[in-house]
């Protein structure tokens, strides 16, 4: 087994995706935790309460609070997401607060950010400044005749009312 893939908090080297200077970071593998802090941080297969870094990057693991300037996720679950710029790849996020967001193959219940970028992804609700790529708005079939039987109710109330005080 390499040191790397031993359980526990461990100092690794990171190296960020297309660049080659080296990073000293702090990575947690196999464990479940109630908090990991750290300039870079690295978690896999792992359970987290609390999450914070600069820089984080998450592999297959569930985390509730993640809070960092950069955040990076693979096959992994969020309850909350506070980032400057986030990427999430084929994972879940419940709430995500940012000001960039590319989520690739990711299910986001509610998102609010600056600009956001989703591929082969779904989001719930969303509150965004800019969209880019290809997007869809996808409502349930019956979200739309609620909302279509609540403005029609809507009128006929209107209608009702505007006869007896008429």
């Amino acid at each position: 087994m390499h040191e790397e893939d031993r359980p526990g908090i461990h100092t690794t080297v990171y190296r960020q995706p297309g660049g080659n200077v080296p990073t000293e970071a702090t990575e947690a593998v196999g464990l479940q935790v109630d908090r990991v802090e750290g300039q870079t941080v690295i978690v896999r297969q792992s359970r987290v309460n609390q999450l914070s870094g600069n820089r984080v990057r998450l592999e297959q693991s569930r985390v509730d609070h993640v809070e960092a300037r950069s955040a990076q996720t693979d096959r992994s679950a969020i309850r909350h997401l506070e980032a400057e710029r986030a990427v999430t790849l084929r994972g879940a996020v419940a709430w995500a607060q940012a000001r960039d967001v590319r989520a690739v193959r990711t299910r986001i219940a509610l998102l609010q950010a600056d600009r956001v970028t989703v591929e082969d992804g779904r989001v719930a609700l969303a509150v965004v400044r800019e969209l880019a790529g290809p997007a869809y708005l996808r409502l349930p079939l019956a979200a739309i005749g609620t909302f279509l039987a609540g403005i029609v109710a809507g009128l006929l109330l209107g209608r009702l009312r505007g006869r007896d005080g008429g």
